[in-house]
């Protein structure tokens, strides 16, 4: 017999005085109680409790079995009610990993809110630019941008995470704007490292003109870029996420925004949707709301045409 259930049944007859009384709270019949205490004393080599026709009393040994267990019985359900309130209520701590460039210039003041909003959730907020294994490195969420999620995951998707071509109006001033992708050749290109095979995917009319760029400055940083970009220093091909502020403040143009560019997704992505908590769901639902679809970043950048 389950050994959880035999002391489960002991305790309640230790409580109500009588096997009768037991099995009328425990809805079982005199017969079963009483051989759930049989098998448990038989289990521990002794006897636990003194029987009677009218009464039955603990043996010292079973006084002192009936203490322990009752505190190792509430300890569980206390353990019990915590998981179980983790399920329901948003709480306890939630480590996520997330791209560097992303987590101070977005994420940031998101985890902030929701720390307002949910203030029994401590965020632990890893910045990384690799694919992290969720479970071997102890991870409950990360914020991916990718074309492909990974089949082992469960991916909830943010948002399109869009990319254009940007150079400053000094440089423009300087330097005609391309009106093709051809003309690239003759421009200082500013290259993110992890681009493949170091090319620029553009289209029109679905089309392929994409353009493998020789550049002046090659970086796995897009503020780098960005900021060398900003400087003067050419063209440069990153994501909205990064750039947007910049295209809205007049500090950065857009060029060769009539054609089409790399479009990813971005995802929240977890191990597992059974018994999900609730700091997870409560977050990403928290993310979906707060980034909408355009995302809130490309409010003021044309729409892609192309």
């Amino acid at each position: 017999m389950d050994r959880l259930t035999c002391i489960r049944i002991f305790i309640n007859v230790v409580e109500t005085g009588s096997f009768t009384q037991a099995s009328k709270r425990l809805g079982l019949s005199r017969a079963a109680v009483s051989k759930y205490v049989s098998e448990l004393e038989n289990q521990l080599g002794g006897r636990l409790l003194n029987r009677t026709t009218r009464h039955v009393s603990t043996t010292e040994s079973g006084s002192i079995y009936f203490e322990r267990c009752k505190e190792i019985l509430l300890g569980l359900e206390e353990a019990d009610d915590m998981v179980s309130g983790m399920s329901l209520s948003p709480r306890g701590i939630l480590r996520i990993s997330v791209p560097t460039n992303f987590a101070s210039r977005h994420l940031l003041p998101l985890v902030s809110e929701f720390n307002r909003l949910y203030p029994s959730v401590q965020v632990e907020m890893m910045c990384n630019d690799r694919i992290i294994d969720l479970v071997d490195e102890g991870y409950d969420l990360a914020i991916r941008i990718t074309d492909t999620p990974g089949p082992d995951l469960i991916a909830r998707r943010l948002c399109c995470c869009r990319h254009v071509m940007v150079a400053s109006p000094e440089y423009l001033a300087k330097h005609s704007a391309p009106g093709h992708p051809d003309d690239l050749a003759a421009h200082a290109c500013l290259l993110f490292a992890y681009l493949p095979g170091g090319t620029w995917p553009l289209y029109q009319d679905g089309v392929n003109q994409s353009v493998k760029i020789t550049p002046l400055l090659k970086s796995n940083n897009p503020d780098v870029l960005m900021e060398a970009a900003v400087r003067g220093m050419g063209i440069a091909f990153l994501p909205t996420f990064v750039v947007s502020e910049a295209i809205c403040n007049g500090t950065l143009h857009m060029v060769l925004n009539n054609y089409q560019t790399l479009n990813l997704e971005m995802y929240a992505v977890y191990a597992t949707r059974q018994h999900l908590p609730a700091k997870i769901k409560t977050f990403v639902d928290f993310l979906r709301e707060r980034i909408q679809d355009p995302p809130y970043w490309d409010a003021c950048i044309p729409p892609e045409s192309g």
